[in-house]
Protein backbone atom coordinates (compact mmCIF):
# COMPACT_ATOMS: atom_id res chain seq x y z
CA UNK A 1 0.00 0.00 0.00
CA UNK A 2 1.43 3.24 -0.84
CA UNK A 3 -1.06 6.10 -2.11
CA UNK A 4 0.44 9.22 -2.61
CA UNK A 5 2.39 10.94 -3.68
CA UNK A 6 3.16 10.51 -7.39
CA UNK A 7 7.37 10.89 -6.60
CA UNK A 8 7.09 8.55 -3.25
CA UNK A 9 4.53 6.15 -5.27
CA UNK A 10 7.47 6.03 -8.25
CA UNK A 11 10.05 5.04 -5.94
CA UNK A 12 8.50 2.03 -5.49
CA UNK A 13 8.22 0.61 -9.01
CA UNK A 14 12.23 -0.34 -8.58
CA UNK A 15 11.87 -1.80 -5.23
CA UNK A 16 8.75 -4.37 -6.43
CA UNK A 17 10.57 -4.78 -9.46
CA UNK A 18 13.81 -6.27 -7.57
CA UNK A 19 11.82 -8.23 -5.32
CA UNK A 20 9.89 -9.48 -8.26
CA UNK A 21 12.65 -10.62 -9.68
CA UNK A 22 13.92 -11.82 -6.40
CA UNK A 23 11.16 -14.23 -5.63
CA UNK A 24 9.64 -15.78 -8.93
CA UNK A 25 6.70 -17.84 -6.63
CA UNK A 26 5.89 -15.02 -5.63
CA UNK A 27 2.97 -12.17 -6.78
CA UNK A 28 1.99 -8.42 -5.64
CA UNK A 29 -0.46 -6.43 -5.62
CA UNK A 30 -0.23 -2.73 -5.33
CA UNK A 31 -2.87 -0.90 -4.36
CA UNK A 32 -2.79 3.09 -4.95
CA UNK A 33 -4.47 5.98 -6.30
CA UNK A 34 -5.75 4.84 -9.59
CA UNK A 35 -4.88 7.29 -11.66
CA UNK A 36 -1.29 6.41 -10.46
CA UNK A 37 -1.58 2.61 -13.05
CA UNK A 38 0.22 3.69 -15.67
CA UNK A 39 3.76 3.82 -13.50
CA UNK A 40 2.92 -0.41 -12.80
CA UNK A 41 1.79 -1.14 -16.29
CA UNK A 42 4.09 -4.76 -18.03
CA UNK A 43 5.70 -5.70 -14.78
CA UNK A 44 5.08 -9.33 -14.77
CA UNK A 45 3.63 -10.57 -11.40
CA UNK A 46 2.33 -7.36 -10.27
CA UNK A 47 -1.28 -6.43 -10.26
CA UNK A 48 -2.74 -2.99 -10.14
CA UNK A 49 -5.16 -1.88 -7.53
CA UNK A 50 -6.24 1.21 -7.78
CA UNK A 51 -8.65 3.58 -5.35
CA UNK A 52 -10.76 6.47 -5.78
CA UNK A 53 -9.39 8.76 -3.35
CA UNK A 54 -11.76 11.83 -4.35
CA UNK A 55 -14.51 9.49 -4.64
CA UNK A 56 -15.98 6.44 -3.34
CA UNK A 57 -13.05 5.77 -1.41
CA UNK A 58 -12.62 8.62 0.39
CA UNK A 59 -13.22 9.63 4.39
CA UNK A 60 -13.47 6.40 6.70
CA UNK A 61 -16.45 5.04 4.81
CA UNK A 62 -13.90 4.65 2.13
CA UNK A 63 -11.33 3.27 3.86
CA UNK A 64 -13.72 0.54 4.95
CA UNK A 65 -14.91 -0.19 1.01
CA UNK A 66 -10.99 -0.11 -0.43
CA UNK A 67 -10.49 -3.26 2.43
CA UNK A 68 -13.48 -4.94 0.77
CA UNK A 69 -12.39 -4.60 -2.24
CA UNK A 70 -8.89 -5.54 -1.79
CA UNK A 71 -10.65 -8.68 0.12
CA UNK A 72 -12.48 -9.57 -3.41
CA UNK A 73 -9.51 -9.41 -5.66
CA UNK A 74 -7.25 -12.17 -4.88
CA UNK A 75 -5.86 -14.53 -1.66
CA UNK A 76 -2.82 -12.97 -0.18
CA UNK A 77 -0.87 -13.63 2.27
CA UNK A 78 0.96 -10.48 3.76
CA UNK A 79 0.24 -6.43 3.63
CA UNK A 80 3.04 -4.08 3.03
CA UNK A 81 2.09 -0.90 4.54
CA UNK A 82 4.47 1.58 2.66
CA UNK A 83 3.32 4.63 3.50
CA UNK A 84 2.87 4.41 7.30
CA UNK A 85 -0.33 7.42 7.53
CA UNK A 86 -3.88 7.28 8.94
CA UNK A 87 -5.67 5.25 6.31
CA UNK A 88 -3.25 2.73 6.26
CA UNK A 89 -2.69 2.41 9.78
CA UNK A 90 -6.57 1.04 9.80
CA UNK A 91 -6.60 -0.85 6.56
CA UNK A 92 -3.42 -2.64 7.96
CA UNK A 93 -5.16 -3.02 11.50
CA UNK A 94 -8.37 -4.18 9.74
CA UNK A 95 -6.01 -7.11 7.48
CA UNK A 96 -4.63 -8.22 11.03
CA UNK A 97 -7.85 -9.04 12.49
CA UNK A 98 -8.51 -10.89 9.50
CA UNK A 99 -5.38 -12.89 9.69
CA UNK A 100 -3.14 -11.77 7.40
CA UNK A 101 0.75 -10.79 8.97
CA UNK A 102 1.46 -6.97 8.26
CA UNK A 103 4.38 -4.74 8.27
CA UNK A 104 4.96 -1.03 7.92
CA UNK A 105 7.36 1.53 7.10
CA UNK A 106 10.26 3.15 9.04
CA UNK A 107 10.31 6.60 8.44
CA UNK A 108 13.07 7.23 9.92
CA UNK A 109 11.12 10.75 11.85
CA UNK A 110 13.76 11.21 14.59
CA UNK A 111 16.39 11.27 11.78
CA UNK A 112 15.28 13.18 9.73
CA UNK A 113 14.37 16.47 12.41
CA UNK A 114 17.40 16.18 13.28
CA UNK A 115 19.01 16.76 9.36
CA UNK A 116 16.26 19.42 8.95
CA UNK A 117 15.98 21.14 12.27
CA UNK A 118 17.35 24.71 12.63
CA UNK A 119 20.19 24.24 15.36
CA UNK A 120 22.03 21.26 15.58
CA UNK A 121 21.70 19.79 12.62
CA UNK A 122 22.73 15.98 12.27
CA UNK A 123 24.31 16.55 8.67
CA UNK A 124 24.27 13.27 7.38
CA UNK A 125 22.96 11.06 4.42
CA UNK A 126 19.76 9.12 5.79
CA UNK A 127 18.86 5.75 4.47
CA UNK A 128 17.06 6.19 0.80
CA UNK A 129 13.38 6.04 0.95
CA UNK A 130 13.23 2.54 -1.86
CA UNK A 131 15.32 0.73 1.07
CA UNK A 132 13.14 2.01 3.50
CA UNK A 133 10.19 -0.02 1.19
CA UNK A 134 12.98 -2.85 0.62
CA UNK A 135 12.86 -3.10 4.36
CA UNK A 136 9.17 -3.72 4.79
CA UNK A 137 9.00 -6.21 1.79
CA UNK A 138 12.28 -7.94 3.97
CA UNK A 139 9.35 -8.98 6.95
CA UNK A 140 8.08 -11.20 4.33
CA UNK A 141 10.81 -12.08 1.27
CA UNK A 142 13.97 -11.51 0.81
CA UNK A 143 14.63 -8.08 -1.47
CA UNK A 144 17.55 -7.12 -3.49
CA UNK A 145 18.78 -4.02 -2.23
CA UNK A 146 22.09 -4.41 -4.24
CA UNK A 147 19.63 -4.48 -7.78
CA UNK A 148 17.95 -1.15 -6.67
CA UNK A 149 20.44 1.47 -7.49
CA UNK A 150 21.28 1.26 -10.89
CA UNK A 151 23.70 4.05 -12.31
CA UNK A 152 21.79 6.05 -15.28
CA UNK A 153 24.22 7.22 -17.91
CA UNK A 154 23.45 9.67 -20.92
CA UNK A 155 22.05 7.69 -24.13
CA UNK A 156 23.84 7.49 -27.08
CA UNK A 157 22.63 10.14 -29.85
CA UNK A 158 20.65 8.46 -32.48
CA UNK A 159 19.85 11.54 -34.79
CA UNK A 160 20.79 15.12 -35.17
CA UNK A 161 18.65 16.27 -32.40
CA UNK A 162 19.50 16.51 -28.71
CA UNK A 163 15.52 16.48 -27.05
CA UNK A 164 15.85 18.56 -23.57
CA UNK A 165 12.77 17.76 -20.88
CA UNK A 166 11.92 20.93 -18.24
CA UNK A 167 10.06 20.28 -15.20
CA UNK A 168 10.04 23.65 -13.12
CA UNK A 169 7.26 22.52 -11.32
CA UNK A 170 6.92 21.29 -7.94
CA UNK A 171 4.13 20.62 -5.02
CA UNK A 172 5.31 22.82 -3.11
CA UNK A 173 6.55 26.25 -3.89
CA UNK A 174 9.52 26.79 -2.34
CA UNK A 175 10.97 24.13 -3.71
CA UNK A 176 10.40 25.93 -7.11
CA UNK A 177 13.13 27.83 -8.92
CA UNK A 178 12.17 30.91 -9.73
CA UNK A 179 10.28 31.18 -13.37
CA UNK A 180 11.74 34.39 -14.79
CA UNK A 181 15.20 32.52 -14.52
CA UNK A 182 14.03 29.01 -15.69
CA UNK A 183 13.12 30.92 -18.96
CA UNK A 184 16.90 32.16 -18.99
CA UNK A 185 18.16 28.55 -19.08
CA UNK A 186 15.60 27.41 -21.49
CA UNK A 187 16.44 30.43 -23.44
CA UNK A 188 19.60 29.31 -23.87
CA UNK A 189 18.79 25.74 -25.34
CA UNK A 190 16.18 26.80 -27.97
CA UNK A 191 18.20 26.52 -30.61
CA UNK A 192 19.61 23.76 -33.21
CA UNK A 193 20.59 20.90 -32.34
CA UNK A 194 17.97 21.24 -29.36
CA UNK A 195 14.36 20.13 -29.18
CA UNK A 196 12.52 21.77 -25.96
CA UNK A 197 9.71 19.30 -23.68
CA UNK A 198 7.76 20.99 -20.79
CA UNK A 199 6.79 19.13 -18.29
CA UNK A 200 3.39 19.98 -15.94
CA UNK A 201 0.13 18.56 -14.59
CA UNK A 202 -2.18 21.10 -12.86
CA UNK A 203 -4.08 23.50 -14.50
CA UNK A 204 -1.89 26.29 -14.20
CA UNK A 205 1.30 24.64 -15.09
CA UNK A 206 -0.47 23.67 -18.17
CA UNK A 207 -1.25 27.15 -18.80
CA UNK A 208 1.91 28.22 -18.52
CA UNK A 209 3.74 25.22 -20.81
CA UNK A 210 1.09 26.37 -23.49
CA UNK A 211 2.43 30.04 -23.45
CA UNK A 212 6.41 28.61 -23.61
CA UNK A 213 4.89 25.93 -26.62
CA UNK A 214 4.48 29.55 -28.40
CA UNK A 215 7.05 31.91 -27.38
CA UNK A 216 10.29 29.24 -27.72
CA UNK A 217 11.00 28.34 -31.34
CA UNK A 218 11.99 24.65 -30.64
CA UNK A 219 9.58 23.39 -27.79
CA UNK A 220 7.79 20.64 -29.23
CA UNK A 221 4.08 20.45 -27.61
CA UNK A 222 3.29 17.58 -25.46
CA UNK A 223 -0.48 16.30 -25.99
CA UNK A 224 -2.40 17.01 -22.32
CA UNK A 225 -4.02 14.49 -20.92
CA UNK A 226 -2.16 11.66 -22.51
CA UNK A 227 -1.47 9.54 -19.08
CA UNK A 228 1.51 8.20 -17.03
CA UNK A 229 2.09 5.44 -18.77
CA UNK A 230 2.70 7.88 -22.58
CA UNK A 231 4.55 10.26 -20.33
CA UNK A 232 7.45 7.94 -19.07
CA UNK A 233 7.26 6.85 -23.07
CA UNK A 234 8.13 10.14 -24.30
CA UNK A 235 10.58 10.87 -21.05
CA UNK A 236 12.11 7.83 -22.12
CA UNK A 237 13.36 9.31 -25.46
CA UNK A 238 15.00 12.50 -23.69
CA UNK A 239 18.75 12.72 -23.20
CA UNK A 240 18.18 14.78 -20.06
CA UNK A 241 15.51 16.06 -17.85
CA UNK A 242 15.72 18.96 -16.17
CA UNK A 243 13.55 19.45 -12.59
CA UNK A 244 13.29 20.53 -9.14
CA UNK A 245 13.57 18.20 -6.15
CA UNK A 246 9.61 16.83 -8.27
CA UNK A 247 7.45 13.78 -8.91
CA UNK A 248 9.46 14.46 -12.79
CA UNK A 249 12.82 14.03 -11.34
CA UNK A 250 11.73 10.25 -10.17
CA UNK A 251 9.27 9.82 -13.55
CA UNK A 252 12.55 10.15 -15.54
CA UNK A 253 13.78 8.25 -13.13
CA UNK A 254 11.73 5.22 -14.07
CA UNK A 255 12.31 5.86 -18.11
CA UNK A 256 16.07 5.89 -17.23
CA UNK A 257 16.55 9.68 -18.29
CA UNK A 258 19.46 11.59 -16.24
CA UNK A 259 18.34 14.08 -14.14
CA UNK A 260 19.95 17.51 -13.72
CA UNK A 261 17.86 18.65 -10.01
CA UNK A 262 17.61 22.12 -8.35
CA UNK A 263 17.42 21.84 -4.81
CA UNK A 264 16.55 24.66 -2.29
CA UNK A 265 14.89 24.02 1.37
CA UNK A 266 15.05 20.09 0.90
CA UNK A 267 18.19 18.01 -0.01
CA UNK A 268 19.03 14.52 -1.15
CA UNK A 269 20.62 13.42 2.23
CA UNK A 270 16.77 13.25 3.45
CA UNK A 271 16.56 9.35 0.96
CA UNK A 272 14.75 11.10 -1.72
CA UNK A 273 17.28 11.46 -4.53
CA UNK A 274 16.24 10.12 -7.98
CA UNK A 275 17.32 5.86 -8.25
CA UNK A 276 20.17 5.45 -10.15
CA UNK A 277 21.09 9.35 -10.85
CA UNK A 278 24.32 10.69 -10.36
CA UNK A 279 24.98 12.78 -6.90
CA UNK A 280 26.94 15.19 -9.06
CA UNK A 281 23.69 16.56 -11.36
CA UNK A 282 22.56 17.99 -7.81
CA UNK A 283 22.26 21.35 -8.22
CA UNK A 284 22.68 22.74 -4.08
CA UNK A 285 23.79 25.06 -2.52
CA UNK A 286 26.08 25.01 0.49
CA UNK A 287 24.21 26.75 3.70
CA UNK A 288 23.91 26.30 6.90
CA UNK A 289 20.43 26.07 6.69
CA UNK A 290 19.97 23.61 4.52
CA UNK A 291 18.06 21.80 4.87
CA UNK A 292 15.14 23.39 6.70
CA UNK A 293 12.17 21.46 5.68
CA UNK A 294 12.29 17.41 4.64
CA UNK A 295 9.07 17.99 1.80
CA UNK A 296 9.22 21.35 1.08
CA UNK A 297 6.75 22.59 2.56
CA UNK A 298 7.91 25.42 5.28
CA UNK A 299 8.81 28.94 4.93
CA UNK A 300 12.12 30.20 4.70
CA UNK A 301 12.90 31.02 8.46
CA UNK A 302 15.80 33.19 6.97
CA UNK A 303 13.31 35.25 4.43
CA UNK A 304 15.19 35.33 1.92
CA UNK A 305 14.74 32.29 0.26
CA UNK A 306 18.66 32.35 -0.40
CA UNK A 307 18.84 28.60 -1.01
CA UNK A 308 17.04 29.17 -4.30
CA UNK A 309 17.38 32.67 -5.49
CA UNK A 310 21.52 32.12 -4.50
CA UNK A 311 21.24 29.96 -7.92
CA UNK A 312 21.88 31.45 -11.04
CA UNK A 313 20.85 30.61 -13.90
CA UNK A 314 24.49 29.91 -15.91
CA UNK A 315 25.22 27.40 -12.80
CA UNK A 316 22.27 24.98 -14.30
CA UNK A 317 23.08 25.83 -17.78
CA UNK A 318 26.46 24.33 -17.08
CA UNK A 319 25.22 21.21 -15.21
CA UNK A 320 22.94 20.33 -18.38
CA UNK A 321 25.92 20.62 -20.94
CA UNK A 322 27.99 18.74 -18.29
CA UNK A 323 25.21 15.65 -18.62
CA UNK A 324 25.31 16.06 -22.17
CA UNK A 325 28.69 16.63 -22.99
CA UNK A 326 29.23 12.78 -24.07
CA UNK A 327 26.47 13.08 -26.60
CA UNK A 328 27.09 16.44 -28.04
CA UNK A 329 30.53 15.03 -28.58
CA UNK A 330 29.15 12.17 -30.79
CA UNK A 331 27.28 14.78 -32.94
Amino acid sequence: MRFSALGDVAMTVPVLKAFLKENQGAEVYMLSNRQFEGLFQGIDRLHFLGADMRGKHKGIAGIWRIYQMVKLAADFSAVADLHGVLRTHVLRFLFRCSGKKTAVIDKGRLEKFALTRRDFKIFRPLKHSTERYADVLNEFLPTAKDALPIAISPLPASNTTIPIGFAPFAKHKAKMYNLDKFKEVVRHFDREPYKLYFFGGTPAERLLIRQWNKEFNNAVAIKENIGLEKELEIMGKLKVMVSMDSANMHLASLAAIPVVSVWGPTHPYAGFYGVGQNPLNALQLNLACRPCSVFGNKSCWRGDHACMTGIEPTAIIEKIQHALSPIEEEL
